[in-house]
């Protein structure tokens, strides 16, 4: 890491803040140091990280074979990080609160929202521009059919497939291959996004962009800045949803209260059914104890 990043500086003046000895200071550092590394491998910026994202990280440090203790040192360096950012205003979610590894990593889903609030989410952003049009047909995928950032930004035009009313999301590093049937009012919104709109962007851009299903103006392979901005949209109405990921943990919860589990497995991209069988027994009203008592990561 560079130590004149702005990063840095603020993570050392938070550090300072909260009493810590110049060699502390220089031993989290050396922690933060293996995270920020990470980050510019996975082309991951540091304020759009989510818990999905840190469990890759802590997956990475256990396969380069460090214990239990040197992972929760490193996931404190890192909490830390982001406390510091949310003390200077920069974030207001930190996607390491209260994480310590004691055994295997399994997170009890939280903040869950109903089928009404979420179809309440969806129906609420009006897009009145060609990027929020397009925003509007992303913000439909989360919510009907639960996919993540990777698989966003993965996708390609012919991966959908209009008059069978389905999408196809490949294979990636976290979930397997699946192909995802569309709602009906999503066939609409994608055959005029993909025949009149995503011509008109292409348009106005300079780069090549290839085949992508979705992208920014700029020559940025992602669309990460601009889901961002979408979440911060969408809380200005709905403060209950604190990120795009609490939609999929939902959308989950949900498919397999509906659905038998191998089938909700197949939907999730789940290899392993263990990650489905999480969602089984949620109960809505007892949530917030049921994290308390249950909760591995403390």
């Amino acid at each position: 890491m560079n130590s004149n990043t702005t990063l840095e500086q603020d993570y050392i003046g938070y550090l300072k803040y909260k009493r810590y000895t110049e060699r502390t200071i220089q031993n989290k550092l050396g922690h933060l140091k293996h995270y920020t590394d990470w980050l510019e491998q996975e082309h991951l910026d540091v304020t759009q990280c989510s818990y999905s994202d840190i469990m890759s990280f802590v997956k990475q440090l256990q396969r380069d074979g460090r214990s239990i203790a040197s992972q929760n040192l490193h996931l404190r360096a890192v909490r830390q990080l982001y406390e510091g950012l949310i003390l200077n205003e920069k974030l207001t979610y930190n996607p390491v609160s209260n994480l310590r590894v004691r055994g295997d990593i399994e997170r009890i889903p939280h903040n869950l929202l109903s089928p009404e609030q979420l179809q309440a989410i969806y129906d609420s952003y009006k897009p009145t521009t060609d990027y929020q049009l397009r925003n509007k047909v992303i913000l439909g995928l989360y919510i009907n059919q639960a996919l993540i950032r990777t698989e966003l930004n993965r996708l390609e035009v012919h991966d959908i497939n209009l008059t069978k009313g389905i999408v196809h999301i490949r294979k990636n590093i976290k979930l397997a291959e699946r192909i995802l049937p569309l709602a009906a009012h999503q066939v609409l919104l994608l055959q005029e996004y993909i025949s009149k709109i995503r011509p008109q962007l292409l348009k106005q851009s300079d780069f090549e962009k290839g085949d992508r299903l979705f992208f920014t103006y700029a020559n940025g392979q992602t669309i990460n800045e601009a889901l961002k901005k979408l979440l911060h949209v969408i809380q200005k109405k709905h403060p209950e949803l604190k990120t795009l990921q609490q939609i999929r943990s939902s959308v989950l919860a949900n498919w397999i209260k509906e659905k038998p589990i191998r089938e909700a497995q197949y939907l999730a991209g789940h290899s392993n059914i263990k990650s489905t069988q999480r969602y089984r027994d949620v109960n809505m009203q007892d949530l917030q104890a049921s994290l308390n008592e249950y909760h591995p990561l403390k």
